[in-house]
């Protein structure tokens, strides 16, 4: 097996002769083995070693424990030993509890490299933490940069000696180097997707197919170096079609840019994104499919996506940048926001906060059908991704307690609703179509009925100082 990772190390280039390496060790049985490999290839490649542990602070008398065994390690081998602890009060910065972990993990051993003056970081990754990894893309609808799962090196710093190697593998290697280790007892806790993908759906799927862990290696490979070839395309392309200014953002030629295939438009805007705000988080494959969509619409709109990133189609040319006056875009008639799944989102156009959640029917209150800002759907009559955007012409809907179609526009003269606040009420739609003239009435084929078993509840809560106020002729 030795073998097998210097060969590893050496297909991606993970090690230079001299180099000091941060090695990530949680206590578990693969960053245990990482480090004893490691530290039998020190002479090999004149390394310089460093021990790195980060408690995450959830579990105190086990967290506890891991990082003393990961010290006696260190002093064992006779290597540096660096730990942290992570922040008491997690959940502040909005991300989900995984998201946040893993930042501040990263984060922790990007100081710990820095501080240390170490080339590489060295992370304990599997083969088959690959193979997992593949099956979650998968199971969430991504493209061939997500089905590329884990790459082995990473901004040449971070590197996966072992990701070549399956965790049989490693269980063979530590009994036959009598290596100790600790058990992380969240491994097998089934409310983590990884987990019931690793303890449910492998052992199914090596029943059809014993080599299923190699075989999604291997995919992960072939995706890796196509998105490759891709990414380098669409970095030329944009080196040579996109315009970039401080004050405008990234300007795309759109009669250019349509004469792309659709799997290069989708990667120079995912190169453009990344421009605009440093990576690609929370942005999907619909976000890309509506700027698509946007670039063959109407000569003029305007799409806002997560993260403050303002979309515009102007005419010829597709604008990309940071949404600086969200007030000024909502005055103006130009939001557009996609919501994924069920969550907490800030619509910061308008400006409101939704919250979209899937409830029991017995858990729907008085109070959800008292509030004009709660709105109650059959949950099996929804598809995602839901939309939230300005009123727009041609809108049509079926007001609840009527039979026939209306338009939004004749409704709101019949409700005499001002014209500056029809430009700032939001609609939540399912598809093109409203499902929710917010604060005002939804359409009577979403409505919850007798048959229906669960309720998609959406409500709005506005700031203090409200874009958007009821008034008497709301009901």
């Amino acid at each position: 097996m030795l073998k097998k990772i210097e060969q590893t190390i050496s297909r991606y280039n993970m090690l230079e002769y001299g180099n000091r390496v941060l090695v990530a060790v949680s206590g578990g049985p693969d960053s245990v083995v990482l480090l004893d490999v490691l530290d039998r290839l020190k002479e090999t490649f004149s390394l310089d070693l460093v021990v790195a542990h980060f408690d995450h602070s959830l579990r105190p008398e086990d967290d506890e424990r891991e990082t003393r065994f990961v010290d006696s390690l260190a002093v064992s081998k006779n290597l540096p030993f660096v730990t942290r602890k992570a922040p008491s009060s997690p959940g502040e910065s909005g991300k989900s509890p995984e998201e946040e972990a893993r930042d501040a993990r990263y984060a922790f051993l990007d100081h710990a490299g820095n501080a240390h003056g170490a080339q590489k970081i060295a992370l304990g990754h599997t083969l088959d933490d690959q193979a997992e990894t593949v099956i979650m893309r998968l199971l969430r609808g991504s493209g061939p940069a997500g089905l590329s799962g884990i790459p082995p090196v990473r901004n040449h710093q971070i590197i996966r000696p072992l990701i070549e190697i399956t965790r049989r593998e490693i269980e063979d290697y530590i009994a036959r180097r009598d290596l100790r280790y600790v058990t992380d007892p969240s491994n097998f806790e089934k409310h983590h997707l990884r987990n019931r993908i690793r303890l449910d759906l492998l052992p199914q799927l090596k029943t059809y197919q014993p080599r299923i862990v190699e075989i999604l290696g291997q995919t992960a490979g072939i995706m890796r170096d196509e998105t490759r070839w891709m990414v380098t395309e669409a970095e030329r392309w944009t080196k040579g079609h996109v315009e970039v200014s401080g004050a405008e953002g990234y300007s795309v030629p759109l009669k250019a840019f349509g004469d792309l295939a659709a799997a290069l438009q989708n990667q120079v805007i995912r190169q453009i994104i990344k421009g605009v705000q440093g990576g690609l988080r929370r942005v999907s494959l619909r976000h890309i499919e509506a700027i698509k969509g946007l670039s063959m619409g109407k000569p003029q709109a305007t799409l806002n996506l997560p993260n403050g990133i303002l979309v515009k189609k102007s005419y010829e040319t597709l604008l990309f940048m940071k949404n600086k006056d969200k007030r000024e875009d909502a005055e103006n008639g130009g939001f557009h926001y996609l919501l994924d799944a069920p969550g907490v989102f800030n619509l910061d156009a308008i400006p409101c906060t939704v919250t979209v959640e899937e409830v029991k029917i017995e858990d729907v209150s008085q109070v959800d059908s008292s509030s004009p800002w709660v709105a109650c759907f059959d949950a099996a009559r929804i598809e995602y991704p839901l939309i939230f955007r300005n009123f727009l012409p041609g809108d049509r809907f079926v007001p609840l307690g009527m039979t026939g179609h209306k338009k939004v526009q004749d409704f709101f003269v019949d409700r005499k609703i001002p014209s500056g606040t029809r430009k700032r009420l939001p609609l939540l739609c399912s598809g093109k179509d409203p499902i929710w003239v917010c604060g005002l009435r939804i359409d009577n084929r979403f409505k919850v009925c007798p048959e229906t078993e669960k309720v998609l509840r959406v409500s709005l809560s506005f700031p203090a100082e409200t874009l958007i106020s009821p008034h008497e002729g709301w009901s």
